[in-house]
């Protein structure tokens, strides 16, 4: 296994060229299972058409419109649904519009519909307004959802950048518990309701977001939707842009000093985060989780050694999967593994290449911020040598402006285990862990109080 890691209507100053409003996109409230091999038989149902409806969400358009838990969802507006494009599908539908569920109840064919509902949006709270806003990347408008608090000021701010899973961080942050469906939720609202201004923005394809989708788009492309979002940031009214504060949280981490070389901030902040070249982490990566999840020493050398030949030949070399195939047959079995459908974990081959051309030290070396490199102590998905390596950065150009940390019993995703076996072993199930999150609030509060 190889694991990476109602709103107020007011006016919100945007970035150049940002054009007309985002619209907002609509929500079925309907969680999806494929259909259980024993139903499509007892059914008569053609193998991959429709889906198993979940419980729906309370409020939203399929409880409105009737569907119930366990019904057998054949087709929506009279497309047939699948699991690979029912996602992308229900995105362009129209929100305020007419939406029909065509559904087998009881082996029953039954017609069900309602209103296409828009996502709901976080009412914020006594401290924060939350307002939703957009930049424009590449052309495509880019959902972006910031936090001010309630009274004038001036105050700090706190980006943040996901990591990188297509996952949309469109939530209300009050009652966030850190689970998968509210990643870095509790952490967000500490910030939210701590006196900061806070952004987030959508990846593109994800959410109200325009463009992608996901797989294909490379790493350049995903990179200029957090430059743009930081220059929306420092051009709202109410930010300190002499306290201007990014976190990246895994592959964010890579993206937050590309972007902070080019439009200085006053601290970087990184999670879980690797910063010496792609291949060493990913040859890393391929020896450790073996040996976390049980494996033997021998075959985890055997295992680095093949993936190192299998790529540098895909990522230093610039072959696909299978023009190796065909030079190294030896390879065949790991390339249809570790690249199911010429992709790498979902994701074009463009954009690991891209990432593995990126000199990340060059750009540590670039910044003058005051920058936090924290690992957690349960998080087997990377290394201490990336953190300690970004602090060593920091320190030889200025000493003092790098810090490295554990973040005691937090895992990749800041759930609470106390070792890396027992996050592997139930990873996306456990508990939020705030101790990293009041660890950056301190350094950051620490980070302000000096005079650069």
């Amino acid at each position: 296994m190889i694991a990476f890691g109602l709103l107020l209507a007011l006016h919100v100053p945007q970035a150049p060229n940002s054009g007309q409003d985002l619209p907002r996109r609509g929500a079925l409230g309907l969680p999806f299972s494929p259909i259980p091999a024993d139903v499509v038989t007892k059914l008569k149902l053609k193998a991959g058409e429709g889906l198993l409806a979940r419980k729906p969400v309370a409020g939203l358009t399929a409880e409105k419109a009737g569907v119930q838990e366990g019904d057998v969802v054949l087709a929506i507006n009279g497309q047939t649904l699948k699991q690979a494009t029912v996602g992308e599908f229900v995105r362009s539908l129209p929100t305020s519009k007419p939406v029909k569920f065509e559904v087998l109840r009881d082996a029953k064919p039954v017609s069900l519909s309602a209103m296409l509902l828009e996502k709901p949006r976080d009412p914020g709270n006594a401290n924060y307004e939350v307002i939703y806003s957009h930049v424009v990347s590449n052309g495509a408008r880019m959902r972006t959802i910031i936090t001010k608090p309630r009274k004038p000021g001036n105050y700090p701010a706190f980006m943040f950048i996901q990591g990188f899973s297509p996952i949309s961080y469109d939530y209300v942050l009050e009652t966030s518990v850190g689970d998968v469906s509210s990643l870095d939720g509790p952490l967000l609202f500490d910030f939210a309701n701590s006196g900061f201004v806070t952004i987030r923005v959508e990846k593109p394809g994800v959410g109200d977001s325009e463009g992608g989708p996901f797989a294909p788009m490379d790493y350049t492309t995903e990179l200029d939707i957090y430059r743009q979002t930081l220059k929306q940031l420092k051009a709202l009214p109410e930010v300190d842009t002499k306290n201007v504060f990014i976190f990246g949280h895994s592959m964010g981490g890579a993206f937050g000093p590309m972007i902070a070389a080019e439009n200085p901030v006053k601290g970087l902040a990184v999670y879980g985060v690797a910063a010496r070249t792609w291949f060493e982490y990913i040859l890393d990566t391929i020896r450790y989780q073996g040996l976390v999840g049980g494996d033997t020493f021998e075959n985890a050398d055997e295992s680095a050694r093949e993936g190192a030949r299998l790529m540098a030949l895909v990522f230093l070399e610039n072959k696909s999967p299978e023009e190796v195939k065909k030079s190294h047959p030896s390879l065949a079995k790991a390339a249809d593994a570790y690249f199911p459908g010429g992709l790498f974990n979902g994701k074009s081959l463009d954009f690991w290449r891209q990432l593995a051309a990126t000199n990340f030290a060059s750009y540590w070396a670039k910044l003058d911020s005051h920058v936090l490199a924290a690992k957690g102590e349960a998080d087997f998905v990377v290394y201490e040598a990336d953190h300690k390596l970004i602090a060593d950065i920091m320190n030889r150009k200025k000493p003092g402006t790098g810090k490295f940390v554990i973040a005691p019993g937090s895992d990749h995703l800041f759930h609470d285990f106390p070792t890396e076996k027992a996050s592997m072993q139930n990873f996306q199930r456990g508990k939020f862990n705030p101790k990293f999150g009041k660890m950056m609030m301190e350094w950051i509060r620490e980070v302000m109080a000096k005079a650069d």
